[in-house]
């Protein structure tokens, strides 16, 4: 497990100085994971409305940015494919290629394994269901594995919201950041000259 972060103080300002690396989401190394967005869990998550609207944005503004978009399903035997409009807005962007799974982890799955391993993925942007059981263990495996993890948190769910809320607490106190996706859009964009910016824009506003 990682040491947990520890309050930054005045004292810590000369060490923060000569750190190589930048607290913003990093675009060039970072890619999506769309964890488990199915049929039968689907309708018994809490504000699942919400969750789907940012989970579709997530999509939309990785394809305008050209990340690496991974895509799991948890035993789609028993808990069907991926919802239509999460699979429509992957198939725009040409990432509808979903990676079946039994273990909650994606890590626990050697096709996940080979396919990350493949994507140069060092940042890993999640989103998907549920927040505090496929999409927690994927994201505190990845912190192991020395990955940086962008938690999504208005595009994650769970069916019991304190179960997510809980999740957060855990990943955060574990090195991950959590954010939404307008932080993740903009940051990975930097400034208003980036060449996708006005779709971007478009997107989230």
């Amino acid at each position: 497990m990682h040491d947990a972060p520890h309050p930054h103080t005045h004292d810590d300002d000369e060490d923060l100085d000569d750190l190589d690396g930048s607290f913003l989401f990093a675009p060039d190394t970072a890619g999506l994971l769309v964890v488990d967005i199915q049929e039968k869990l689907w309708p018994f998550i809490h504000d699942k409305e919400n969750v789907l609207q940012r989970a579709l944005q997530a999509i939309e503004i990785a394809g305008l940015l050209e990340l690496p978009i991974l895509v799991t399903e948890q035993y789609v035997k028993g808990l069907g494919p991926t919802i239509p409009e999460v699979r429509k807005a992957l198939e725009k962007v040409g990432a509808y290629a979903p990676i079946e799974k039994t273990a909650f982890s994606c890590f626990g799955e050697p096709a996940f394994e080979a396919a990350f391993a493949e994507s140069g993925i060092e940042t890993l942007a999640l989103v998907g269901i549920e927040g505090h059981v496929c999409v927690m263990q994927t994201a505190l495996e990845a912190l192991d594995r020395g990955v940086d993890v962008f938690y999504v948190a208005e595009a994650v769910g769970s069916r019991d919201p304190r179960h997510k809320e809980e999740a957060i607490r855990r990943v955060l106190h574990c090195g991950a950041v959590v954010g939404s996706v307008e932080m993740l859009a903009f940051e990975a964009m930097r400034g208003s000259k980036h060449p996708a910016f006005r779709a971007v824009q478009k997107v989230i506003v």
